[in-house]
């Protein structure tokens, strides 16, 4: 299947160069408009295959004889489509390399299904009603309305017509698709997406020499590709084709990725995951005042609050990480944003006031029957995992959650001015002390990868505390034991560093977060390893993640299989999302390694 993306406007299309149904179709947002636009000919067309492919653009060639008087296949048909300015076009060109003029009637079958894509993704599927507002020959209106939204579909030119091509000539038949979603009542959707016309910004392409230049190129136009609209700014979608949307620690992590190189769009990332801060407790969707979002959805079933991810709050990593990235804004860029976001500033503090346990630490425990069981990034249920595969229970303190509260603490400090900061420089301190008593592993000479909800050592060997190395949280001492540990061969498997050791019970190389790698996992731990001076070593796992992102044609996926190096090939993950926002960020974080390396 192809993906095309622009803006918020995004198309999957079938191998057989058709949009042909099952998840195929035209998505606007999270709701699938159209499942099928399929050419019906009057002739029998062979499919040749992709003649090009851009983010925003595809075309396939096909075939088919003129008349039946042709000898050889002198009929060629290019059928592109294209996404530019929220506007789906669908090209015919047809090409007459017979001596006879032809004629023939092309017509477009189209599935008008409205579908929310949580409907898709669950095979759920339910006939919906809509009316046809207008229609003509070059012009059609189709309407579906409900309780939350209007979904309106434009269609112009035909969708039926007689083509006459003379011979030696071509003939071209456009078609453009025009989805506007409408909300009703005033709301966070409402704010962010509706009525956001402003175009999406040039992508500068940082310079780099070498081999990285592939790496880097494809990063860049990846970005662009997950560039969503906004009345905020462009905010990068965590990853096609399922989660074209706004997710907070997706951004987030991508922002400290980026930092140096987009300070736009970490500050359009910080302006509206402050808007959509929740303000109230709703235990469905696990939001408490001052959480920063887990995943905004604005599909009907969300709206409709028949599914709790209208604005979902179950990360328990987002609010520390939130005010993490405002403190290196403020580094890179001036404490001007601690003004522009102080209530939100205000909010997330008061919520780590209330919610870490009698050690400081920030657990997760969901409160929502439809919520994610795990709130860390490794949110799959059974991540969580001791040595000898028993799962942990909550309430659940993971081992980097508290890296990046260690974190915010000290944006904190910096952004109060009173007794509230050295409250903060308190709690930092208190944090490291605890820390480094109760997720130490003496026997494994480790870092645990949390405490269960009785304060016992999860005590498995991970990837996560590799984000230790970010931070000054950790003694001096321990932080190239970690870095070393990571580098085993256990552990890393020539490719990149798996997320769980292949010594543990619970290991699976193609396991989504227990013995694969995740090259945005791999890119914090390259981060820390730069900061606390490590460079042999960051050099080493830069150049395995490179020839891990050549394999994968310079685009490197969600995860890949944690098979060991010496296999010969990487084991591809069946359903990981390609392209991926902190994938793509980890493209530009090796870069950078890299170029030092040159440099």
């Amino acid at each position: 299947m192809h993906t095309i993306k622009s803006g918020n406007l995004m198309a999957l299309i079938g191998e057989d160069g058709f949009v042909g149904g099952d998840v195929q179709g035209l998505y606007f947002m999270d709701t699938r408009f159209i499942g099928k636009i399929v050419p019906h000919i009057s002739k029998e067309l062979s499919f040749l295959g992709v003649k090009e492919k851009k983010t925003d653009s595809i075309s396939f060639w096909f075939t088919s004889k003129a008349n039946s008087n042709s000898v050889d296949n002198d009929l060629l048909y290019v059928l592109s489509y294209k996404i530019k300015d929220d506007v789906f076009t669908v090209e015919s060109e047809f090409l007459n390399y017979s001596p006879f003029d032809i004629e023939f009637q092309v017509s477009f079958v189209i599935d008008y299904t409205f579908d929310d894509i949580f409907e898709i993704r669950g095979k759920r599927l339910k006939t919906k009603k809509f009316n046809t507002l207008s229609s003509s020959k070059e012009n059609k209106i189709v309407l579906r309305e409900t309780e939350n939204a209007d979904y309106f579909l434009k269609m112009k030119g035909p969708l039926r017509k007689k083509i006459h091509v003379s011979s030696k000539a071509k003939e071209k038949m456009n078609t453009s698709f025009i989805p506007t979603i409408t909300f009703k009542g005033n709301s966070v959707e409402r704010s962010i997406f509706e009525g956001c016309s402003n175009k999406l910004p040039s992508i500068s392409l940082p310079q780099f020499g070498g081999k990285v230049e592939q790496l880097v190129k494809r990063s860049v136009e990846d970005l662009k590709m997950l560039l969503l609209k906004t009345n905020y700014g462009a905010f990068p979608a965590a990853g096609l084709p399922w989660f074209s949307t706004i997710f907070g620690r997706d951004s987030l992590i991508f922002a400290l990725q980026t930092m140096e190189i987009y300070p736009e769009i970490a500050h359009t990332i910080l302006k509206i995951l402050a808007v959509t801060q929740a303000k109230i407790e709703d235990e469905r969707a696990d939001a408490k005042p001052g959480k920063i979002v887990h995943e905004i959805r604005v599909g009907e079933l969300s709206l409709s609050r028949k599914i709790p991810f209208g604005a979902y709050y179950g990360s328990v990593d987002a609010t520390p990480l939130f005010l993490m990235v405002i403190g290196e804004y403020a580094k890179h860029y001036g404490t001007s944003i601690f003004k522009e976001l102080e209530e939100s500033i205000n909010l997330a503090a008061e919520f780590l006031v209330q919610n870490v346990s009698k050690r400081g630490y920030l657990t997760y425990k969901s409160k929502s029957k439809d919520g994610l069981s795990n709130q860390g990034w490794k949110d799959s249920g059974n991540s969580i995992v001791f040595k000898n595969g028993r799962m942990a229970e909550p309430p659940i303190a993971l081992v980097e959650v508290q890296v990046y509260l260690y974190e915010a603490y000290k944006t904190l400090i910096s952004f109060y001015d009173d007794e509230r900061s050295q409250m903060y420089l308190q709690s930092a301190r208190r944090l490291k002390e605890h820390f480094n008593e109760d997720f130490w592993m003496k026997n494994e000479n480790f870092f645990a990868l949390a405490l269960d909800g009785s304060g016992e050592q999860v005590n498995s060997i991970t990837s996560n505390p590799g984000h230790c190395l970010i931070s000054d949280i950790i003694d001096d001492d321990r932080a190239k034991i970690v870095a070393e540990r990571l580098m085993r061969s256990d552990m890393f498997t020539g490719w990149g560093i798996r997320t769980m050791s292949s010594l543990m019970s619970a290991y699976n190389p193609i396991s989504y977060h227990n013995g694969t790698v995740w090259p945005h996992d791999n890119s914090i731990v390259l981060m820390g390893m730069e900061k606390q001076g490590f460079f042999d070593m960051a050099r080493k796992l830069s150049s395995a993640l490179l020839d891990a992102a050549e394999y994968f044609d310079w685009r490197l996926p969600e995860l890949f299989g944690g098979n060991d190096r010496s296999d010969g090939r990487i084991i591809p993950y069946p359903v990981a999302c390609s392209p991926q926002l902190w994938s793509v960020g980890a493209g530009f974080v090796i870069s950078k390694i890299l170029r030092r390396d040159q440099q």
